[in-house]
């Protein structure tokens, strides 16, 4: 009885230390998401300049998603959860116009 209690109670705390190291990998996971995902406001916009490069602008706002493309023009968009978006157009690869509605 002795050894089955004792097993018991070892595997019992493996599985809740395995639950929370779980636990705290989904939330820095989750944590992550949200820095690639948005959360960016106003003054990241302000720092987009014409002439910039998107890999210059991903570095403010990060990954965001591409919504058309031609042979010279691209064009970005960055959403908050809050639906505040950021647009990009890039011609040639540099940053020619932006837009934004209901940054903070």
């Amino acid at each position: 009885m002795n050894i089955a209690l004792s097993l018991g109670v070892m595997l019992g705390s493996g599985l809740a230390y395995g639950f929370v190291q779980t636990a705290f990998y989904s939330k820095q996971h989750e944590q992550s998401a949200q820095t690639e995902l948005g959360r960016f406001g106003r003054a990241d916009y302000e720092q987009l300049k014409p002439g910039m490069s998107l890999t210059e602008v991903r570095s403010i706002l990060y990954r965001g998603v591409e919504v058309s493309r031609s042979a010279t023009i691209a064009t970005f968009v960055w959403e908050n959860p809050d639906s505040s978006k950021i647009t990009v157009t890039f011609e040639h690869d540099k940053l020619k116009s932006k837009a934004q509605s209901g940054l903070k």
